[in-house]
């Protein structure tokens, strides 16, 4: 504890530093750093008196930015200068770097990095430097800055300094139509993702793929449709405005993994040179706002969405939040803008719904499904090209393959190949292909073959279609299957066989009110835990939570009450789920083991701050699920 005199004197210690405070704050006070009196000289008049413009840019356009800028001091002459003041001035606005104050902000040298402009090239940008020119016979100075992680803000801006309001509005005016005239991304192919700077999109630069027609297997006239439905409109873009048709287009491609879908959009990009392309891949979906602005102005474009059903926009929460993004971002574009969405999906049942919600959205489905016997035998000879393989061997091969994907014979084919090499041969024979097609048959091979792309040999408990289920009515509708239920105390096995996946048909017994923030944490777990299930796990697991979350679905469609713009009723609401014996327990389980796995990933990943606190929040949407349905058990 302080004694009294102790006291007296750190209250007269207080009361000099605020009164030096005061006084070094007054005699700086207008007063001009050496940085000021540089761009005073320049704009002839002082510049502390004059406001400052703020143009915010994206990551992915401050290359464009840096040309734009380039171009208007060629054209109007000026000279570019850097700012000394180390780490600080990272942290000031335009007018703190002007002023006096603590810290002498002078000129100095121009800072530099260096960003992507293609897949091939990079260019040399100005980090943190001021550009001094007359525009339009007016004097400007443009402050430039990089995003960085120790400023704030951290984002990319340009600060324009004039004491004409009109001339410096209209510089701005110039700058972005040059960013668009002169941009680097035009034509391109692109992908986004996170920067380091939190949430925000930074580009990447693809090689546009060469991949053509022949290099595609798939059904008779498949291909073309999709390509006259993306490319096609496209071609024939005045006939069709003349006409007064719309140029925007959706296109859904759908089916197993490895049966050909990303080859198919592989193929769009090397059948649209010259158009501006951003490719979006799981979790990099949630960028899609920012694709279509990048499709807007930059059209005619082409936007992909690779596996938009394997994205849980937010943790807790359905996929289908991403979806609506996507098709506000169709909404959002003009009848005539010469773009295409499209999507790949390998459970298009996890779409039906959000897509019936909002029709026309999407005007193409095309199915891309397992490979029939004789596509099978084209997709062998295929990749089995310039190999000393016979025809015979290659057909038996195909024959024996039954049921599987063209990623199976690439890997087949390959393995093939390396079996040859191990052995010392120059090139394989018909045994090397024989041997290595045993072994990816073999039972214990059987993930490596799901992980292809087939599906999982199950062992099929009903052998009776459900047509022929004795003394059956027609039961309700569980993802878009008519499941029967008994009139009579029939035993009915809980899971069938329905084209060739299991599916859970057990009748309910009973309905739970679920609040729907426990509910959305329900269904996205439910989600997680089929898809890893089907993947060479327990079918039995990924049919039981397939009918929950069927039975949320139906439910939320037959509420009552409103429903948000996802479908869903508020989250001051309860959704009123039918369940059978033994879900609340199953759900326990499943909520349970998710997690552990949640709580592992949390403790070992090296996140940033927000990541972070996106764990802590899912981690206490689990808690909150597990604690309902724990006192449901409880009573």
């Amino acid at each position: 504890m302080l004694d009294e005199d102790d006291r007296r004197l750190m209250h007269a210690v207080h009361a000099y530093l605020q009164d030096m405070h005061r006084i070094v704050q007054s005699d700086s006070a207008g007063h001009l750093s050496p940085l000021g009196d540089e761009l005073s000289a320049h704009l002839g008049v002082d510049a502390l008196t004059l406001p400052v413009t703020t143009e915010s840019l994206p990551a992915h356009r401050y290359v464009d930015a840096d040309i734009a800028l380039d171009e208007l001091m060629a054209r109007c002459g000026g000279r570019l200068i850097g700012v000394t003041g180390g780490e600080q001035r990272l942290h000031v606005s335009a007018s703190d770097l002007l002023s006096g104050g603590y810290a002498h902000f002078a000129p100095g040298p121009v800072s530099y990095e260096v960003r992507d402009v293609d897949a091939d090239s990079q260019r040399r940008v100005v980090a943190f430097g001021v550009r001094l020119l007359v525009f339009d016979g007016h004097p400007v100075a443009i402050v430039q800055r990089a995003a960085n992680p120790r400023s704030m803000p951290p984002q990319s801006q340009l600060e324009l300094i004039g004491a004409d309001a009109d001339a410096t509005a209209a510089a701005l005016a110039e700058i972005r139509r040059l960013m668009v005239e002169r941009s680097v991304l035009r034509g391109q192919v692109l992908s986004f993702a996170p920067t380091e700077y939190g949430h925000e999109a930074g580009a990447t630069f693809l090689a546009r793929p060469e991949v053509a027609a022949d290099d595609i297997v798939l059904g008779e006239g498949v291909l073309q449709r999709i390509v006259d439905h993306v490319v096609g409109i496209g071609d024939h873009r005045d006939a069709l405005r003349a006409a007064g048709q719309h140029l925007k287009r959706g296109v859904l491609l759908y089916g197993p993994p490895g049966t050909g879908k990303t080859l198919t959009v592989r193929h769009l990009l090397s059948r649209t040179p010259g158009t501006t392309a951003v490719v979006l891949t799981g979790s990099s979906v949630r960028f899609v706002k920012a694709a279509a602005e990048i499709a807007r102005t930059f059209a005619p474009a082409l936007v992909v969405l690779e596996d938009i059903d394997l994205v849980a926009a937010d943790r807790g929460f359905s996929p289908e939040p991403v979806l609506f993004d996507v098709l506000d971002a169709l909404d959002g574009l003009e009848p005539d803008a010469d773009i295409a969405f499209v999507m790949t999906t390998n459970h298009v049942q996890v779409l039906e719904e959000a897509l019936a919600a909002r029709p026309g959205r999407v005007d193409l489905g095309v199915e891309i499904p397992l490979p029939d016997d004789t596509d099978r035998r084209r997709l062998f000879r295929r990749y089995a090209q310039g190999l000393p393989l016979s025809p015979d061997a290659l057909d038996a091969a195909a024959d024996r393959a039954s049921g599987t994907t063209g990623s199976f014979a690439k890997e087949l084919l390959r393995g093939t190949v390396l079996r040859a090499a191990l052995r010392g041969a120059e090139a394989p024979d018909d045994d090397d292909l024989a041997a290595t097609l045993d072994g990816l048959l073999d039972s214990g091979a059987a993930l490596t073959r799901v992980l292809l792309g087939s599906p999982p040999q199950l062992v099929q408990r009903v052998t009776a279609p459900f047509e022929e289920a004795p003394f059956a009515q027609p039961g309700p509708m569980l993802g878009g299957i008519q499941t029967p239920f008994s009139v009579v105390d029939e035993q009915v096995d809980p899971v069938e066989f329905h084209d060739g996946a299991l599916v859970d048909v057990t009748p309910p017994t009973h309905e739970l009110a679920i609040p729907m923030p426990v509910w959305h944490t329900v269904y996205a777990t439910l989600g997680n835990t089929g898809a890893v299930e089907r993947v060479g796990g327990d079918p039995d697991v990924a049919a039981r939570s397939d009918r929950i979350q069927n039975a949320g679905s139906t439910a939320a469609r037959r509420h009552p009450g409103p429903l948000t713009a996802h479908g869903w009723p508020r989250d001051d609401d309860a959704l009123t789920v039918p369940l059978a014996d033994g879900d609340e327990d199953f759900l326990v389980e499943i909520l349970a083991r998710w997690r552990r796995v949640s709580l592992l990933q949390a403790v070992g990943d090296d996140v940033d701050e927000e990541t972070w606190r996106e764990q802590e929040e899912g981690l206490d949407a689990d808690a909150r699920a597990l604690r309902f349905f724990m006192e449901r058990l409880r009573h």
